[in-house]
């Protein structure tokens, strides 16, 4: 490990609530990155659900001691932050009975990616607390292997830091719409999974994206799902008022060639600047993204963070 994992947390978050709102984190992988994280002198506050005999294998626990987990983190005076173990699927069980009054009073960060989406959504539909897309718990060890993980995950918890530039992604940020456009664009952004994103069209938890960068990740689907996607977040008005969409890591693609394509295609329809290959996905190293945080995009450039 590159740096230790109290590092990753600014000061002022030093106590952490671990829930699990949707899928079943390993927990033996659990166990280790909790002790890493102990023993780095971060306070861990357990808010795990347990699975009955009757849960589904592919769910933490039962809807309602998910839910009850997770407020009782949000209701929690002596935690600073919540980190969700694992994605998966589940985040949509809890939507409508969340505690978004506190979550709203204490501005309370919560942090994950995939199935979080979800949550996070209906977080900024509510604007109650800190949606900050990034490693869930079971994975966060690998944010301390690496330069750019680690300096992004940093810059994304602590929001009243100095500007921060990232150092070189491992791929570089391209612009697909305009072709060769070489402006840059600064805006609040978040980071979403696109299969979940989707799932919210129709519901009262997709929220208002005008004048955001929304950058879009997937993980093992074929392109013709990600077309079926991206068309009915486009039907439904989701890109409409975007300042910029940026493409994010489509791990497992089935063809790249075809991947290529439809981010032109898409692009073709929309009237703000797109990007791909922002590093963000099913994958390391990963730029996490804080909606509270102003992003600037440029390509070919590193990435910046600014108040």
């Amino acid at each position: 490990m590159k740096y230790s994992l109290k590092n990753i947390f600014p000061d002022h978050i030093r106590n952490i609530a671990v829930t699990s709102p949707a899928g079943r984190p390993d927990m033996e992988q659990l166990k280790i990155v909790i002790g890493q994280m102990r023993s780095a002198g971060i306070g861990i506050v357990n808010c795990l659900p347990e699975a009955s005999p009757q849960t589904p294998h592919y769910l933490a626990a039962d809807a309602a001691d998910r839910l009850k987990k997770f407020n009782q983190a949000v209701n929690d005076p002596a935690v600073d932050m919540i980190i969700c173990a694992r994605g998966g699927f589940g985040c949509v069980h809890l939507l409508d009975q969340i505690d978004y009054t506190t979550l709203q009073e204490r501005n309370l960060p919560v942090m994950g990616y995939s199935d979080i989406t979800a949550l996070h959504c209906a977080m900024l539909k509510q604007k109650a607390g800190m949606a900050i897309a990034g490693s869930n718990l079971v994975t966060l060890d690998r944010v301390a292997e690496d330069d750019f993980s680690y300096l992004s995950h940093r810059a994304a918890l602590d929001i009243n830091s100095a500007p921060v530039i990232l150092p070189e992604a491992p791929q570089a940020l391209q612009a697909v719409y305009p072709e060769n456009f070489a402006g840059e664009v600064s805006g609040n952004a978040y980071a979403a999974n696109l299969t979940v994103l989707t799932s919210l069209c129709g519901t009262g938890f997709m929220p208002d994206f005008s004048n955001m960068i929304l950058i879009l990740e997937d993980v093992n689907e074929p392109v013709y799902k990600l077309d079926r996607m991206l068309e009915q977040l486009r039907c439904n008005g989701v890109f409409a008022d975007l300042k910029a969409l940026g493409f994010g890591i489509f791990s497992g693609i089935d063809d790249n060639r075809a991947l290529t394509m439809l981010q032109q295609r898409i692009a073709g329809n929309l009237t703000c600047p797109v990007f791909c290959g922002f590093q963000f996905g099913h994958t390391y190293p990963m730029c996490a993204v804080n909606s509270q945080r102003f992003l600037t995009l440029r390509a070919g450039q590193r990435i910046r963070f600014s108040n």
